[in-house]
């Protein structure tokens, strides 16, 4: 394919590589070369929002395997059941979980949208 853009509105065109088209080409647009012609085909992908965020933390609380909530669950049953030091071990547990998570999912920076 061959791209061109309109220099106006920035639209993009795309008309066969084998010339077949070149009679359809308007003379007021402008070819891409390579660079922008990637970038067109392969957008960088949009900053992550606090709303995004925030899900993927919360997925991550939830996991049953790796997530933290399972370690506080843990820690109320042996609470409840008395084993105070099995309770403060999953506790424990849980904080560290629940910081390596926030860690891994930092809030964007207020001012440019990106991860801080």
């Amino acid at each position: 394919m061959k791209y061109f853009k309109n220099p106006e509105g920035g639209q993009v065109f795309a008309f066969a590589a084998d010339g077949s088209d070149d009679e359809y080409i308007p003379a007021h647009l402008v070819p891409m070369d390579d660079a922008e012609v990637a970038l067109h085909l392969n957008p960088a992908a949009a900053a992550p929002t606090r709303t995004m965020i925030e899900a993927e933390r919360l997925r991550a609380y939830a996991d049953p395997l790796i997530g933290s909530d399972r370690y506080f669950a843990e820690a109320q049953r042996e609470s409840l059941l008395g084993n105070a030091e099995n309770a403060e071990t999953a506790k424990r547990l849980g904080l560290e979980r629940f910081a390596e998570i926030q860690a891994e999912y930092p809030w964007p920076d207020e001012d440019t949208g990106a991860a801080s």
